[in-house]
């Protein structure tokens, strides 16, 4: 199989997980890559090819090399397609001068590897300007905390089975909604999609905690509820609430009593 059937062999694959509505809202919300690799210049369909293959950062092996790591003996490479470029001498009607013009030609398989298919030294990862408060909570629970940039614009996520919250923004909210998520997974099964109740959970429980700490998002907080609520009304989004509330409570007694430890 040429290299290039093996990139639309994993674009197929992309196709397929577009077609499944109840996986794709997860896996999106995963889709991380690290501020500084070259993956943040990819197209999204190429994105997806390395979430599938899942890992947040895939390269190419001279460009591990030159990170300090290096692809380990044994690994296959997944493949993306890159556009073929080909230049032409072209008149400029305004200067009548020839200038070269870069032009794609189609496209070809390219193969790149998994970060998680290479060692050598740590890819250097950003630092926040600001840490948030309840940061100690995630250490005791476990919890890993990365600042990241994301593919789809979301500002936060929880993986469960990697125990690891990203955030690709520095508000305190956003910590707080994806460490109600971990605080609410104790004491109940979490579904693996976003799911209405569990959202309404963890962004009351950021809203209460933001307003612990000084912020005031009830504003975002009423309309991310509203967006999960059957009707956007504020009876609709109060019975979500009122739904909740219990689970809500346990999560913010959870989080501060073991902040307080």
């Amino acid at each position: 199989m040429t290299s290039t059937k093996k990139a639309l062999e994993e674009l197929g694959n992309v196709v397929q997980l577009f077609s499944n509505q109840e996986l794709l809202p997860e896996m999106c919300r995963q889709v991380f890559i690290k501020n500084i690799g070259p993956s943040r210049h990819w197209s999204l369909g190429n994105k997806l090819v390395m979430l599938l293959n899942g890992t947040a950062d895939a390269r190419g092996y001279r460009q591990w090399q030159e990170a300090g790591r290096y692809v380990r003996k044994g690994s296959k490479g997944l493949y993306i397609l890159a556009p073929m470029m080909r230049h032409k001498k072209i008149e400029n009607k305004d200067t009548g001068k020839k200038e070269d013009v870069e032009f794609p030609v189609g496209f070809v398989g390219v193969p790149v590897f998994r970060y998680e298919d290479t060692e050598g030294r740590p890819v250097e990862e950003y630092q926040p300007r600001r840490i948030p408060p309840l940061l100690d909570v995630a250490e005791k629970f476990g919890v890993k905390v990365e600042y990241c940039p994301t593919v789809l614009g979301e500002g936060g996520s929880y993986n469960l089975v990697t125990n690891l919250i990203k955030l690709s923004q520095e508000n305190p909210d956003t910590f707080f909604h994806e460490l109600a998520h971990k605080a609410h997974s104790t004491f109940e099964d979490l579904k693996p999609v976003q799911d209405p109740e569990q959202e309404t959970v963890a962004q009351l429980s950021a809203c209460i905690l933001a307003k612990l700490y000084g912020y005031d998002v009830t504003s975002f907080s009423w309309h991310y509820i509203a967006s999960y609520a059957k009707e956007k009304t504020p009876e609709a989004v109060g019975r979500l609430c009122m739904k909740v509330l219990s689970k809500v409570q346990k999560v913010i007694i959870l989080i501060l009593e073991t902040h307080e430890k």
